[in-house]
């Protein structure tokens, strides 16, 4: 029997193994076989308790995961734990510093907590365990690359790469903007680390460019950069970041600044017109993709005027990763807003902000019927899918329930529904209203869900995640002349971005890669269920595609789906010059 094959658009696969073994030298000495195995960060004990806050940390998309499940395709991202992480307090921090995880290894938030590494050197020791991988012919584990486009076929595993957050580039020690972090070269090291030995100096934009250089010598390639993460990064601010963290407490993670800075402008100059050199000694462009996802709402507008007024970036897609939609346009997201008040503490600034959620749909009897967005400004306005849509770009459909829209418990209060916006984008997008008074309440800890709702987790999921893509091709629709040339059917442009690994709360019938296959049977089932109740909510004719008797034709509605599983991001792919030739379908694995 033929096993189908999975695209993410943003998974972690090596992040856990990383983080549960410090090395100090580079580069790394561990052997493949370990690195493709799923990592069990709980203890025993809790694995009886838990269930409904700590199995965050099991969702994963190791190797072993995906091979199981089918996900031959992907963009592994890579990411360096952030000072604000590493210094933070709260539920979450205390948990994972504790004997409750394992085996989690503290001396990498140490050398980040107390500025011993810079999140360069992070970020290429994570790296070279990809590397391993790739190198060890076992494992099948390929780079995907514009230098060498290879044909997707057999049982090999294709990765191309991601950077998850322009603070990767820093190469001066953590939350210490003048002291450079190099070392001296061992002499037999990758092009990758003997650059990091240079003796000179190098500030973000130069950083961008020697690593794409020196990934390319070595037949890797950097698909696109995520320009923020989940905190302000005082050594290398590039834009204001939306607020995405709730369950640490650390002043980095209120967003600070106006949108791009000038640098972060530099940088996605930097992206976009990255080139190298071809054996004939001509240049050839290799554009890196800006990832919209973790800026501030501000700072994607200032991406999208930066677009618009420079004629060479028109052909170059935008990108939304792992993301959900917010419900709204600008202007109803405005007027939505339902509590703001000043926030200070500890030298931040901020406004606290609550906004109503919009309604998706209804489904079921009883307690909890209603589906609502999620309304943070870190989720796409409609604007946003207008601006990612008409590039031609993608849009990666996170699996987290709460980035979804998935509510977790009856009544949820305000404090559970707010958000932060930095004093600037607050007077940006408000204007019109006056902060007053000043908060300094931590934020809220996890929330917690209940087991006993009506309907249960297992349906209420993938309703959420149906209703997010719904809503994408709903606002296509009704801009459909401003993406006619680029994307005439929104549903090609649409896949699943996971995000997993393990700090997400992955939907029910999906906590892993090897669960992929469950996740398309359940969107086969639901869809045609969300599109209804949509339409219910919403109006309008249906958003699925239909038969000569104007019915649902399942046909189709079982080939989008596949394009959403597949298809989308391996055409994606190939349109930037990532891949060539069809797949051929995998004999399904017995064991």
């Amino acid at each position: 029997m033929a096993q189908q094959s999975y695209f993410d658009f943003h998974f972690h696969p090596v992040f856990k193994q990383f983080i549960t073994r410090f090395e100090e030298d580079y580069p790394s000495t561990r052997q493949a076989p370990e690195l493709i195995k799923a990592m069990d960060l709980k203890n025993d004990l809790m694995d009886l308790a838990d269930e409904e806050v700590l199995h965050i940390l099991e969702s994963q998309c190791c190797l072993e995961q995906m091979q199981k499940g089918g996900v031959r395709l992907g963009i592994a991202n890579v990411v360096a734990i952030e000072h604000g992480i590493a210094d933070s307090e709260g539920f979450l921090s205390k948990l994972l510093k504790s004997n409750w995880t394992r085996p989690l290894d503290q001396r990498h938030m140490k050398s980040v907590r107390l500025g011993e590494v810079s999140y360069y050197r992070m970020f290429i020791k994570e790296l070279d365990l990809y590397r391993t991988l790739a190198k060890n012919p076992n494992e099948k584990v390929a780079f995907l690359t514009r230098k060498n486009p290879v044909k997707l076929e057999g049982d090999t595993t294709f990765l191309a790469l991601g950077m998850e957050g322009g603070h990767n580039l820093s190469r001066v020690k953590v939350a210490k903007p003048n002291v450079y972090d190099a070392q001296p070269t061992n002499g037999k090291a990758d092009a990758v680390y003997q650059d990091f030995c240079l003796a000179e100096p190098a500030g973000v934009v130069a950083s961008l460019q020697r690593l794409h250089k020196a990934l390319w010598a070595e037949g890797m390639d950097l698909f696109y950069i995520t320009l923020t993460h989940l905190s302000h990064i005082i050594e290398q601010p590039l834009a204001t970041h939306a607020f995405g963290m709730k369950m640490l407490k650390h002043g980095a993670f209120y967003p600070v600044g106006n949108g791009i800075t000038p640098l972060g402008k530099e940088v996605v100059a930097a992206a976009y017109t990255m080139t190298v050199k071809e054996a004939d000694g001509t240049d050839k462009a290799t554009p890196i993709l800006i990832d919209i996802k973790h800026m501030g709402l501000k700072s994607r507008q200032d991406l999208y005027a930066l677009r618009q007024n420079n004629a060479a970036y028109a052909h170059i897609p935008l990108i939304a990763s792992h993301v959900g939609v917010t419900g709204y346009s600008l202007p109803e997201w405005v007027e939505a807003i339902s509590k703001f008040s000043g926030f200070a503490q500890a030298g931040i600034r901020a406004v606290e902000i609550t906004t109503k959620r919009r309604k998706a749909g209804e489904w079921g009897s009883d307690l909890n019927e209603e589906f609502t967005f999620n309304p943070w400004s870190i989720n796409l306005m409609d604007e946003d899918i207008v601006e990612v849509l008409r590039s031609g770009g993608l849009i990666g459909i996170s699996l987290d329930v709460r980035i979804l829209g998935f509510q977790a418990k009856i009544g949820l209060g305000a404090k559970e529904q707010s958000e932060y916006l930095s004093v600037p984008d607050f007077k940006t997008f408000f204007p019109h209203l006056q902060v007053r008074g000043l908060g300094t309440e931590p934020l809220e800890s996890l929330e917690t869900a209940e087991s006993w709702l009506i309907p249960t987790k297992e349906e209420r999921h993938p309703l959420s995640l149906c209703f997010n893509l719904l809503h994408i091709v709903a606002v296509a629709k009704a801009n459909q002349a401003e993406i006619e040339a680029q994307a005439p059917n929104p549903w090609e442009h649409i896949c699943i971005g996971s995000d997993f690994d393990g700090l997400i709360d992955p939907v029910k019938i999906c906590r892993d890669s090897s669960k992929m296959p469950d996740l398309e049977k359940v969107l086969l089932r639901w869809l045609p269920i969300a599109d209804k109740a949509y339409r219910k909510e919403n109006g309008g004719s249906t958003l699925l595609p239909t038969n000569a008797q104007g019915k649902i034709d399942d046909a189709k509605v079982r080939e989008l789906i596949r394009g959403i599983m597949f298809e989308n991001g391996k055409r994606f792919l190939e349109t930037r010059g990532f891949a060539l030739a069809p797949v051929k379908p995998l004999v399904k694995r017995t064991s």
